[in-house]
């Protein structure tokens, strides 16, 4: 299954209606696209995907607080996406936990190779589980990152939506929980790959284009 989550700029209750429709008609036996949407403040800076069975579109650069208590209202599953993205986190309000269910230790778009160090003691301290996410903007994002759900059968969005509210999820790297990266000796050995992998990345994308390659 995939879980989608389109940006809520352009967004209304056609548009949305119209996209859910469109998962729908693009799943197949084996293949389930579960919509959902990825809703940000006005100043784009705080970002909380929902999803949800029945959810109706919840509006567009509203303020956090307001949006995870509609939210909530409406039985949906929601996530304290990228942390680390423009310090997202410093923004945390310590109120929005009890309408929040996730919150993102790894995000491969904004990430790397490697997850949010802090994300384990972020989740414990605010009682939210592990979450991972490809972010998938360009084929760059491909990645071994994946959501591990028990869903019950028949699989369909309502269950898919009942397992992550319910916590029957686990957030896996390489097979593994990606709680296993965040410390140990796995940790600081990806941190140090990420740090690299930033640094060489510029100059190997200037001589792709400049060899017409992507």
């Amino acid at each position: 299954m995939v879980l989608t989550a389109e940006h809520d700029r352009g967004f209304d209750s056609e548009r949305w209606d119209a996209y859910r429709q469109a998962c729908a008609d693009a799943s197949v036996p084996g293949l389930l696209f579960v919509p959902g949407m990825e809703y940000e403040d006005a100043e784009s800076l705080v970002h909380v995907p929902v999803w949800g069975s029945d959810v109706p579109f919840l509006g567009a650069g509203r303020p956090t607080t307001d949006l995870l208590r509609d939210a909530k209202a409406n039985n949906a599953f929601t996530v304290f996406a990228h942390p680390t993205r423009r310090n997202a986190r410093s923004s945390f309000r310590s109120e929005w936990a009890p309408f929040l269910d996730a919150v993102e230790v790894w995000n491969r778009h904004y990430d790397g190779i490697a997850p949010y160090p802090e994300g384990r003691r972020f989740a414990e301290e605010h009682g939210l589980r592990a979450f991972a996410a490809l972010d998938f903007h360009t084929r760059r994002q491909f990645f071994p990152l994946a959501l591990v759900l028990e869903v019950a059968e028949p699989v369909s969005t309502e269950s898919v939506i009942d397992a992550l509210r319910a916590g029957r999820f686990r957030a896996e790297a390489f097979g593994v929980s990606v709680l296993r990266f965040t410390g140990g000796l796995a940790g600081p050995a990806l941190r140090s790959s990420e740090w690299l992998r930033r640094r060489v990345r510029g100059p190997v994308r200037r001589v792709q284009r400049t060899f017409g390659r992507d």
